[in-house]
């Protein structure tokens, strides 16, 4: 009978020690937060995205494992009826050439905030519903810091300016499937009605309309505002550097 009894009492602490030490069991951290979208500069990677984008190296890279670390942005692409997310960076601090590689994700139903700081692991692989024909396949998202900033339908603030112009022609070529959506948009002011590419002069334009004050041509601004036939309409306008 007292072995029984010591038997039960043994089993019981060893219950009473794995509760314990379950208690202490800490959760995983959650990701920090900014109101600012983060500045990813990796000349690696900008040098990659140029040997596989520009110098015909993919066949090189098709297969092999990636990570990647840069900003998230969504692209909605109206001609092929998807949208379409990316991890993008930039060269250095002008900021003026920049990476993005597109994510085939493995699961979209907990995506991260557009803007936020993310870590992506997955297969480079080809793929004709690719963009450019190549991706990042089995794609797995986490979110290093969370983007809490202003957030818009379209939010082409948290997008290089590649990508700003990507979204920009799915918008003046389908402007019906984005009407009447909130807008935010970068760039120069080009004329009384159009900003254009932040660095490049004529890489793309898009219109808007605002009755706010006009800064000089050539000011660099954020628009924000609703798409009017393609047209960012009653536009606020912020100066930036």
């Amino acid at each position: 009978m007292k072995k029984r009894i010591m038997l039960v009492c043994l089993l019981l602490a060893a219950v009473l020690l794995l509760s314990a030490c379950g208690e202490k069991k800490q959760a995983a951290p959650l990701a920090e937060t900014t109101s600012s979208i983060p500045v990813v500069i990796n000349q690696a990677e900008y040098t990659l995205y140029q040997n596989i984008f520009q110098n015909n190296y993919a066949t090189q890279y098709d297969g092999k494992s990636v990570t990647k670390r840069g900003v998230f942005a969504t692209v909605e692409d109206a001609y092929s009826g998807v949208n379409r997310y990316y991890v993008w960076g930039v060269l250095d601090q002008t900021k003026c050439c920049d990476w993005q590689w597109e994510l085939n994700l493995a699961d979209t139903s907990n995506l991260p905030v557009n803007g936020s700081l993310v870590d992506v692991t997955g297969v480079f692989r080809g793929n004709d519903a690719a963009l450019d024909k190549y991706w990042i396949d089995e794609a797995q998202v986490t979110t290093l810091t969370k983007y809490t900033g202003p957030t818009a339908d379209i939010d082409m603030l948290t997008m290089s300016h590649t990508l700003e112009y990507v979204q920009l022609a799915s918008i003046n070529t389908h402007p019906d499937q984005f009407e009447g959506r909130n807008v935010t948009a970068y760039g120069r002011i080009y004329d009384p009605t159009n900003i254009q590419d932040p660095y490049y002069d004529g890489y793309w334009t898009t219109a808007f309309s605002s009755s706010d004050t006009l800064p000089a041509i050539g000011t660099s601004v954020k628009l924000r505002g609703v798409i009017a036939n393609a047209v960012i309409s009653d536009a606020s306008i912020e100066i930036t550097e």
